[in-house]
C-alpha cells in the first residue's frame, strides 16, 4: 500500500461527508435539515457540526466570525450563504483542523486496540474505526461489548454491523451507512491494488 493511512482517511471523509467534491468544504451545509435540532450548520472535509462540536467554534473564531455570527450560526438563525466567503478566505486555518480532526480519529481508532485489547483485522478496520469517531464522536462501551462479543479482529464489516444494529442512526439510515461503508472498501482495495 503505497499511501498512508492518513491519505487513506482523508479520501475516505472526503467522499463520506463531501461526495468527493472538496469545493464543498469551503461553505456550509446541514446534511439532516434545517433546524431540525439534530445538528447545526457543518463545514470542512469532516463537516464539523457547529452545534455538537466545540472545535466547529473554535475554528470559526480562529476565521474571524463574530460571536454574534456562530452563535446565528449555531442556532441556524441567520444566512450562512453570505458567509461562505469567510470560510474560502480562510481555507489553510479549516484545512488544519480538518487534519487535526483526521489524525484525531485515526489515533481514536489505533488505541482501541491498546485500550480494550480488541484487535483489529487489518487497516480496513481502521479507517472504519477512525470514519466512525468521526461520525459519532467516539465509540463507546455498547461497540466494545459488542466487539468483545465477536471474540475475534474486528473487521470493517463488523464497524458496519454495529452500526446496523445498535445505532439509532444506522436503523433510521441503513443506505447511508452502507454508502459509507462502500466508499471506504473502495477507496482501500483501490489502494491496495495501487
Amino acid at each position: 500500500m503505497s499511501k498512508s493511512l492518513n491519505e487513506l482517511f482523508y479520501q475516505v471523509i472526503l467522499l463520506n461527508e463531501l461526495s468527493g467534491n472538496l469545493n464543498a468544504a469551503l461553505r456550509f451545509s446541514d446534511p439532516d435539515g434545517e433546524r431540525s435540532g439534530k445538528s447545526g450548520w457543518s463545514f470542512g472535509v469532516c463537516q464539523f457540526d457547529t452545534q455538537n462540536n466545540s472545535q466547529a467554534l473554535a475554528c470559526l473564531r480562529d476565521c474571524g466570525f463574530t460571536e454574534a455570527e456562530i452563535k446565528g450560526i449555531v442556532n441556524q438563525t441567520i444566512a450562512v450563504q453570505p458567509l461562505a466567503a469567510k470560510l474560502k478566505a480562510h481555507a489553510a486555518i479549516i484545512e488544519r483542523y480538518s487534519t487535526n480532526q483526521l489524525t484525531h480519529c485515526l489515533n481514536k481508532a489505533l488505541n482501541f486496540d491498546i485500550q480494550y485489547g480488541i484487535p483489529l483485522a487489518d487497516s480496513a478496520a481502521i479507517l472504519a474505526g477512525a470514519d466512525y469517531v468521526n461520525q459519532y464522536g467516539s465509540q463507546g462501551q455498547g461497540a466494545v461489548k459488542y466487539y468483545q462479543g465477536l471474540g475475534r479482529p474486528i473487521t470493517a464489516m463488523d464497524v458496519l454491523q454495529f452500526k446496523l444494529d445498535c445505532t439509532k442512526y444506522g436503523k433510521e439510515h441503513p443506505t447511508d451507512c452502507r454508502r459509507r461503508y462502500n466508499n471506504l472498501m473502495k477507496v482501500w482495495k483501490e489502494a491496495a491494488h495501487a
